[in-house]
């Protein structure tokens, strides 16, 4: 165990750190290399993947030379850049840890806190990938003692394969694959009137900004902030900036979709159940929509028969259409396994980010799919915290 983990664990009582060390056997007896990144990570990774709702909460210093450093607020990435730079990034591996992670959490849980974790890369079956990490990062949390574990799982590929086959304009295609894991989710977006309905349609400016093409429209509005001087918020550049509010511009005029579309979308995003019902839901939606939900279905069925081939109870668990992380790096298949006796959030998290590695350099695409155990829940869900 590493001095920095090593740390936090003796500030548990001693039945405590058994408890954590047994885990960290197991995980690593189950061929997951034991690894410790560096707590010091480049900010840039973070801001530019983690997604707006992390942005908010890390904890950024600068180093002699200048260099904008943060606390890491999670492990996944810096297990990324680990595998990176340690040899040929498609190759299979498995990883482990258990350190400390720095984000603000709003509350009364601290801002520094102890995770767990297991990563895995260059897995080609996905769907035995994802079932064998849900498995682990909940036999982990019950190993802590953890009880009343309900799992929840969610794929936004669903939704944003409704929404190209419904010929949705890309800056909202775009809109609801950012929104899911955000505050009020994909719901929030689609109940809203509309950038184009009220917002950005009042506008003259904005209707105009929406007729440039791309390029012009970037240039135009980079000039009007550096005239303006608007400094950089919240890490993000002057080019973002623009980025953003083109985005919004898009979203008038031509870029609004129709009320029809709005309702069916929202229709989908309410699908919420077990996963019989759920895969019922999306495949009647589907057929009234005038498409086939089968390339979407058939990946669902397959990581459900995995799920059961690996001990879960496929019927207690609960598919939503609307559910998503909070981290943009995710990009497909996700999961959370909370419990009743802990309100704070969920004990175990996770799921696939098969574009992480090429984001971060890889020369290539290699699929991943991890999850974080939250200590602390853990044994908080235990009842004994």
């Amino acid at each position: 165990m590493s001095d920095t983990a090593g740390t936090i664990v003796n500030r548990w009582t001693p039945e405590r750190s058994s408890a954590l060390a047994a885990m960290m056997r197991t995980l690593e007896n189950g061929g997951f290399e034991r690894v410790d990144p560096a707590i010091l990570q480049p900010a840039e990774i973070f801001l530019d993947l983690s997604g707006e709702e992390l942005r908010r909460r890390l904890f950024q210093v600068s180093d002699p030379a200048g260099r904008e450093l943060c606390l890491r607020p999670d492990v996944t990435i810096p297990v990324s850049r680990h595998h990176l730079a340690s040899g040929d990034p498609a190759r299979a591996a498995d990883y482990c840890y258990l350190g400390p992670v720095f984000r603000h959490r709003p509350g009364s849980e601290p801002d520094e806190f102890l995770q767990a974790g297991i990563e895995s890369f260059g897995a080609s079956d996905t769907a035995v990938a994802d079932a064998r990490i849900v498995a682990l990062g909940m036999a982990a949390a019950r190993g802590l003692g953890a009880e009343g574990l309900k799992l929840r799982i969610g794929d936004p590929t669903i939704l944003l394969a409704f929404a190209a086959a419904l010929e949705l304009p890309a800056a909202w295609q775009r809109r609801l694959r950012s929104a899911f894991g955000t505050p009020g989710g994909v719901e929030a977006v689609l109940a809203s009137p509309g950038d184009g309905d009220a917002n950005a349609g009042s506008s003259g400016s904005a209707s105009a900004l929406g007729r440039l093409d791309i390029e012009s429209a970037r240039r135009l509005v980079s000039e009007m902030i550096d005239l303006a001087g608007i400094a950089p918020v919240g890490g993000r550049s002057a080019n973002e900036i623009a980025e953003r509010l083109i985005e919004r511009a898009s979203l008038a005029g031509d870029g609004a979709i129709s009320p029809q579309t709005r309702k069916l979308l929202t229709r989908l995003a309410a699908i919420s159940g077990s996963p019989q019902q759920s895969s019922e839901a999306i495949d009647a939606l589907a057929t009234e929509a005038g498409f086939s939900a089968e390339a979407v279905l058939a990946p669902l069925e397959a990581r459900y028969a995995a799920l059961s081939e690996v001990g879960l109870d496929i019927a207690a668990l609960r598919f939503s259409a609307a559910f998503g992380r909070r981290l943009d790096y995710y990009s497909g298949f996700v999961f959370e396994a909370a419990s009743d006796i802990v309100e704070a959030g969920p004990v175990v998290a996770g799921g696939r980010y098969d574009a992480l590695l090429r984001l971060l350099g890889s020369p290539v695409s290699v699929p991943g799919v991890g999850c974080a155990i939250w200590i602390d829940r853990a044994f908080a869900a235990g009842g004994k915290a």
